[in-house]
């Protein structure tokens, strides 16, 4: 591919916070993976990352430092395929100037994409992947699979959208909104290793999940956020605090379902139900109640357009943009600290059910969802959905797992059947 064509890309809005606030010891990442039902062929992935990438930019990019802002460059080549390890989602960044955004991991029937959340998001990550998985498949068994479901026809030349900073395209500016909100209850413990991470998955019917869901009048990311929230509270109870803080979870809300866009970039925000636990205690109908109510006011397109807009009139102050970077990095540290993980107790973000095309379909077993460990080691929760597999993950930088416990305890208790996996020992 040493004749791509060396173009470069502006960062998207929402990803231009994630290379200023990283540190030696910590960026945003994520993971999605496919399990397939056979072993992976390395040799065969080989070559459908060449192939995807010859279509898919996102595969090419490098990651770069300008004067004002940092960049994308198409370098014209995908990264290597690795094994995968035990501690998944380590930090991505150094030194050199040519980093690529997003890993390739294998191990025995797992293929996973680790990203860096200046690339793209959960969406745009898990139709990167499932483009991958379709080449792949195509090439092992000799299936033709349609581009479908997000999957991207490698036949067909790239479109300008794919690449679009899609906030910009839909934002109106009519109003904005405010970030303040008081600060959340932050569960503490003994912290790992800095580049350690704790990842605990429950494997359960999807659609048992989806009855006890609707038995609540709810969906299920409203019946899940509402469990952690319930889980997170009871902590905080056990913990006698002197003063309460509001139990919060930061919930991103697709665009791409809201604006017919076809980005392969960030197009996501943020809502952050929750309850303030000094009104007295609440039970968890009362709180899945709150969380419902709160996401059918908060989720809607014009309330989600203000948001929209207030991040991006921040990016688009004139002032602003001609200061040199090393400022800018200074300033979007210091808005991190005070607006990012400090306003919420934990985030959960669902992908919900994942489809690919009914000729993959026999080839794969279940797809997962998976956050990085977070700055302040907060647990944090993924999930997707494939056929009757709901994977639901948390990731810790914290030994203790009693948030988890009860999460999955809870969820036992409705009588849904839950088996665990993690990548470490339990502790505490």
């Amino acid at each position: 591919m040493a004749d791509t064509k060396r173009a470069w890309y502006r960062l998207d809005n929402a990803a231009k916070i994630y290379p200023a606030v990283r540190t030696m010891k910590w960026s945003g990442n994520f993971r999605v993976s496919v399990t397939l039902k056979e072993r992976v062929d390395i040799e065969v992935l080989k070559k459908a990352l060449t192939d995807t990438a010859e279509r898919l930019v996102s595969l090419r990019l490098e990651l770069h430092r300008g004067f004002f802002w940092y960049y994308f460059e198409d370098s014209g080549n995908p990264v290597e395929v690795t094994n995968d390890v035990r501690n998944p989602c380590a930090r991505f960044g150094g030194r050199h100037n040519n980093e690529k955004p997003y890993r390739i991991r294998v191990y025995e029937n797992r293929i996973a994409l680790e990203v860096f959340h200046v690339l793209t998001d959960g969406t745009g990550a898990m139709n990167i992947l499932k483009s991958l998985t379709a080449r792949y498949i195509s090439l092992k068994y000799g299936v033709n699979i349609p581009a479908t479901d997000g999957i991207v026809s490698l036949d067909e030349k790239p479109s300008d959208e794919e690449m679009e900073d899609a906030f910009k395209r839909y934002a109106r500016f009519k109003t904005v909104k405010s970030r303040k909100e008081l600060r959340g209850y932050h569960f503490r413990g003994t912290k790992l290793k800095p580049h350690d991470i704790s990842i605990v998955t429950g494997v359960m019917s999807a659609e048992r999940v989806h009855a006890v869901s609707r038995s609540y009048g709810v969906t299920v990311t409203e019946f899940i956020t509402a469990l952690m929230i319930y889980s997170f509270m009871q902590c905080q109870n056990e913990s006698r605090v002197r003063i309460e803080k509001p139990v919060k979870i930061s919930v991103p809300i697709n665009l791409r379902k809201i604006y017919p866009s076809k980005t392969l970039r960030n197009f996501a925000l943020y809502i952050n139900p929750g309850i303030e636990p000094r009104y007295g205690e609440f039970t968890l109908s009362e709180i899945v109640e709150d969380v419902h109510h709160f996401m059918k006011m908060n989720n809607k397109e014009k309330y989600l357009n203000a948001i929209l807009c207030k991040n991006l009139s921040d990016e688009m102050d004139l002032f602003k943009r001609i200061t040199p970077l090393f400022i800018k990095n200074i300033v979007m540290r210091a808005a991190f600290n005070m607006y990012g993980e400090n306003l919420v107790s934990s985030t959960f973000s669902n992908l919900g059910m994942v489809k690919v095309p009914a000729e993959m379909e026999r080839y794969i077993d279940r797809f997962d969802f998976v956050f990085g460990r977070f700055k302040r080691g907060m647990p944090s929760v993924a999930a997707a959905s494939f056929g009757d597999k709901l994977c639901i993950s948390w990731s810790s930088g914290i030994v203790e797992k009693d948030v988890e416990r009860k999460f999955f305890t809870s969820l036992v208790k409705t009588g849904i059947h839950v088996k665990i996996e993690s990548n470490l020992f339990l502790n505490g």
